[in-house]
C-alpha cells in the first residue's frame, strides 16, 4: 500500500459535500463513512469507494460523506492514480468494477463493494428520560458537519478520552435575535451541540465551559458515579439524532444534581429546551420546561450577585417565560423592572420598553 496516501479522519469529519467539485476519491481502508442524499444514507465499510464516479467524471459531488466513525481512507488523486494503480492492481480491478456498476444509477446512492447494515436505532437505558418522555424521530441535517469540527477531549472527571464536537462560531450566519435571546441561525441550530458527554461515566457539561469545570465538581461526580463501572453507555450518532441531543440535556441534569450546578447554570438548560422543544411542536413540554427555567432564573436573581446589565437579561428571560406561562401581569411587572433599572444597559432599557408597549397593545 502506498503509505503516504493515506490519511486518518476523525469521527464527524465531511469528506465532502454534495455540490462540491470532486478533487479526490476515497477508499475505505478502516472504519464506517456515511453517504447521505436527501433522506437517503448508506453505509460503507473497508473496501468501499466514496466519491469516484464523481472524480473520474471532473464534476460535483451529488452527495455528501462523512465519517460515522474514525475512518482511515487511501485517497485517490490526479497525481496519485496512476502510482497507485500500480501498485496495487487489487484496488485498481475494484474499483473499474464500482464504476461499471455504478454509472448507469449515478444520480443515486449506489454503492457495490463496502457496503454495510446500518445499525438500528441506539438503544438508550429508559432512565436517561423522564417516564412518558417521546422519542423525536429524524437527525440533525447532515450539512451541520461543515459547521463543527472534532476535537480530542479528556473527560474532567474520569479522564477518559473522548471526542468531542466544537462549533465554529465564525461561519454562523446570524438571521435575528429573539426577545428572550435566543440567535436564530441561517444555517444552523448550535442548541444541538450544547453539551458534552464523556460515553465512559456519563459526565455531561456545557462545551463553552467545559474547562472551567471545578475540581470540587469533578471529584463529586467521580465519587458519586464510580466512573460508571460496566454501567449504562452512551454516544452520539454521526450524524447525530434529535432523541441524542435532547438525551444530552437530562444527563447534564444527573451531572448537575450531583456537583450542585449553580441556579444560572440549570437555567440555561431549561431555557434551551424550552426552544428545543417548542421547535418540534412539544408545546407540554416546552410549557413545563419554561416553567422550570422561569424558577431557576428567579432563584438566581435573588441570590446571585451581578451586573446591573446582568440582572436586565434576567428580568426580561423572566419576563418572556412569564408570556409563555400566560401570567401577563408577572411578565409587565419584569419588563419595567428592566427598564427603569438605575444604570444598566440603555439597549436592554429600549428592549424592555418596546416589550412593555406590546403589551399595552395587545
Amino acid at each position: 500500500m502506498t503509505v503516504q496516501h493515506i490519511q486518518s479522519f476523525p469521527k464527524g469529519t465531511i469528506l465532502f459535500s454534495a455540490g462540491e467539485p470532486a478533487a479526490a476519491a476515497y477508499v475505505i481502508l478502516e472504519g464506517k463513512a456515511l453517504a447521505t442524499q436527501g433522506p437517503n444514507q448508506v453505509a460503507l465499510g473497508p473496501g468501499g469507494f466514496l466519491g469516484a464516479v464523481a472524480f473520474f467524471q471532473e464534476r460535483e459531488h451529488s452527495y455528501t460523506a462523512l465519517c460515522a466513525t474514525e475512518l482511515k481512507a487511501l485517497i485517490l488523486t490526479k497525481e496519485n492514480l496512476r502510482e497507485v494503480a500500480a501498485r496495487q492492481p487489487g484496488i485498481a480491478l475494484a474499483l473499474l468494477r464500482e464504476l461499471a456498476l455504478q454509472v448507469p444509477q449515478t444520480e443515486g446512492l449506489v454503492f457495490i463493494q463496502g457496503r454495510q447494515e446500518e445499525r438500528g436505532e441506539q438503544l438508550v437505558p429508559a432512565d436517561f428520560l423522564p417516564e412518558g418522555h417521546p422519542v423525536f424521530e429524524g437527525s440533525v441535517p447532515v450539512e451541520y458537519g461543515e459547521l463543527v469540527f472534532p476535537v480530542e477531549v479528556n473527560c474532567r472527571a474520569c479522564g477518559h478520552p473522548f471526542t468531542g464536537m466544537r462549533v465554529r462560531v465564525s461561519r454562523l450566519q446570524l438571521a435575528e435575535q429573539k426577545p428572550d435571546f435566543r440567535n436564530i441561525y441561517r444555517n444552523f441550530e448550535p442548541n444541538y451541540y450544547y453539551f458534552w458527554v464523556c460515553p465512559h461515566c456519563l459526565f455531561a457539561y456545557p462545551e463553552r465551559l467545559y474547562n472551567r469545570v471545578s475540581e470540587r465538581a469533578a471529584l463529586k461526580w467521580k465519587a458519586a458515579s464510580g466512573a460508571n463501572p460496566g454501567g449504562a453507555a452512551f454516544e452520539f450518532s454521526v450524524p447525530r439524532t434529535i432523541h441524542e441531543a435532547i438525551i444530552s440535556y437530562y444527563l447534564a441534569m444527573r451531572t448537575y444534581e450531583v456537583i450542585g450546578a449553580s441556579s444560572d447554570l440549570w437555567g440555561n438548560l431549561w431555557l434551551r429546551l424550552v426552544w428545543i422543544y417548542e421547535d418540534l411542536g412539544a408545546r407540554e413540554l416546552a410549557l413545563q420546561a419554561a416553567e422550570k427555567a422561569r424558577m431557576y432564573f428567579a432563584e438566581s436573581l435573588s441570590t446571585t450577585a451581578r451586573s446591573a446589565a446582568g440582572d436586565q437579561r434576567l428580568y426580561l428571560i423572566l419576563g418572556e417565560l412569564d408570556l409563555r406561562l400566560g401570567h401577563q401581569g408577572e411578565a409587565f411587572r419584569n419588563f419595567h423592572a428592566a427598564a427603569t433599572m438605575s444604570g444598566g444597559d440603555p439597549r436592554l432599557k429600549r428592549m424592555a420598553s418596546d416589550r412593555i408597549q406590546d403589551l399595552r397593545t395587545r
